[in-house]
């Protein structure tokens, strides 16, 4: 090695010396700070997990609401195996299994409310029609599910109709037609018919008056109409034509 060299050898570990490490003073107590910086909320998150998993939040209660025809007993019986389970295991597909098997409940939601309660809300099925099945008058829901035994006509208009409310197109069609009329024309209508065609003729409550509807079309102007000439003080037992509601036709019976 030339003298040159061992100069610049020199020189490099004297500039080397120079550039010492700094200390951090990460000492054991940094290290562990910074490790549980990390372990800690991981373990703080664990901890609450698993604290919802105990019998600390244990379902005890199962609180029930919006049921009018269904008992409330028979709900919580339907979900009686969720008793003791921890209210975060609960889900809506699980709940709809048990009570898939009450026909009257539309729709529900529910809340866990901790510690210990369950809140559920139902929605049941309301009746839009009656039809006569196996020897009684039944009401109907607008999906064609039969809700219950009734003995009173004229609360809800009978659909004349010997298909099957799931199959059977006319079904559907007199539902699009009461669901489509104003609350007081749905009201005053005591019977329905509708023909293979797919068109309708309603029978009113009062005056023993028929109206011949047509089809689903232009259903709000066809009870307006059908409303201004029952107002004008038509006779009993008529027939009114609103199939066309801007040519409607009174037709007497003498006629």
């Amino acid at each position: 090695m030339g003298r040159s060299e061992r100069e610049l050898l020199k020189t490099e570990k004297k500039r080397l010396k120079k550039q010492k490490p700094k200390r951090t003073g990460a000492g054991p107590f940094t290290i562990w700070a910074r490790v549980l910086l990390v372990v800690t909320p991981l373990a703080l998150g664990s901890l609450v997990a698993a604290s919802f998993l105990t019998p600390l939040f244990a379902i005890e209660r199962i609180s029930v609401s919006g049921n009018e025809r269904i008992e409330t007993s028979e709900i919580t019986e339907a979900l009686g195996e969720l008793r003791g389970r921890p209210l975060t295991t609960v889900s809506a597909a699980e709940l709809a299994e048990m009570l898939g098997e009450i026909s009257l409940i539309e729709t529900f939601t529910f809340t866990a409310e901790p510690p210990n309660t369950l809140r559920v809300k139902i929605r049941e099925r309301q009746p839009l029609l009656v039809l006569f099945r196996e020897g009684q008058n039944w009401l109907y829901d607008a999906a064609g599910v039969r809700i219950e035994p009734t003995e009173v006509l004229g609360e809800h208009p009978f659909l004349v109709f010997q298909g099957d409310p799931a199959e059977d197109s006319r079904y559907k069609y007199a539902v699009e037609l009461l669901l489509s009329l104003p609350i007081e024309t749905y009201e005053g209508v005591f019977s329905v018919e509708v023909s293979e065609q797919l068109t309708s003729k309603l029978t009113l409550k009062e005056r023993d008056i028929s109206v011949i509807w047509g089809d689903n079309e232009d259903a709000l102007l066809k009870a307006e109409v059908l409303d201004s000439l029952i107002a004008t003080g038509v006779e009993d037992s008529v027939t009114i034509d609103v199939s066309s509601p801007n040519s409607p036709v009174v037709r007497y019976s003498d006629y």
